[in-house]
């Protein structure tokens, strides 16, 4: 087993200050706690480092991944924050879509973020070679659980369809999202997707730090309805809650 473990998460700046921070932080701190739970992650010292680089780098907007490197034999840890390229869709990618495509993957602790450096090259390439947004995991029983940098849902009808939360990371975005899902009209259904029933369903996006929330218009050669109408009511309720959160927002 490997001594040093990289927790890590990455979240969005906009007009200078961290979108839904203290969410990210308990995330984090809840990654750390799953590989040793002695280590304390404090909320100032996590907000004390985006802002370092907020004002270092003079980031308006754009994202900070911060990142905890554990020692687990020496029982120490390290942190450490930076401004991370990013890649957010453009107008065109929310009006029309984007394609994906799928990846035999299941992760062991998926409700931990921890960093998988194979992992991240394979799906950087998939996603390079075959001129993509993103990447979905299948896993071994042939079931889709969620994007490599994303979470997946599914609309047919008032249904919300998400694979089930036990299996998937519990992006900090798809929390709000569930919550703006109520005032849509939207209800959860989780339940096991199988790739060769998605096209039973109307609509399709992912959410996640950089797309927030993204119609896909293609998995693989599947294609759907990307100008849904609780779809788009979706995305409008969820730039209100950005917005909110933003303009409330202090360090």
């Amino acid at each position: 087993m490997c001594d040093i473990v990289i927790a890590y998460d990455v979240l969005r700046v906009i007009n200078a200050k961290p979108l839904f921070a203290k969410d990210h932080y308990i995330r984090l701190s809840n990654s750390v706690k799953s590989v040793d739970a002695k280590i304390k992650l404090s909320e100032k010292s996590f907000f004390d480092h985006l802002l370092k680089v907020i004002i270092s780098d003079n980031v308006i907007d754009g994202n900070i991944k911060t990142s905890i490197k554990i020692d687990k034999r020496n029982k120490s840890f390290s942190i450490e924050s930076k401004q991370i390229p990013h890649h957010y869709p453009d107008d065109k990618d929310y009006q029309n879509g984007v394609n994906t495509i799928t990846y035999r993957f299941t992760r062991e602790n998926p409700h931990n973020k921890i960093w998988n450096q194979e992992l991240r090259d394979i799906t950087d390439k998939m996603i390079a070679q075959n001129d993509i947004y993103e990447v979905l995991y299948l896993n071994k029983e042939g079931y889709l659980t969620e994007g490599s940098r994303s979470n997946l849902f599914f609309i047919n009808d008032n249904g919300l369809f998400s694979a089930p939360s036990t299996e998937i990371l519990l992006g900090v975005t798809r929390k709000f999202i569930l919550e703006d899902a109520v005032k849509t009209g939207l209800k959860l259904i989780e339940k096991k997707i199988s790739l060769t029933e998605i096209s039973n369903y109307k609509s399709a996006f992912i959410s996640g730090t950089s797309p927030k929330i993204l119609p896909v218009r293609k998995i693989n050669k599947i294609e759907f309805d990307v100008k849904n109408v609780l779809l788009e009511k979706l995305m409008l309720n969820f730039d209100i809650h950005i917005k909110k959160d933003i303009d409330s927002f202090v360090f």
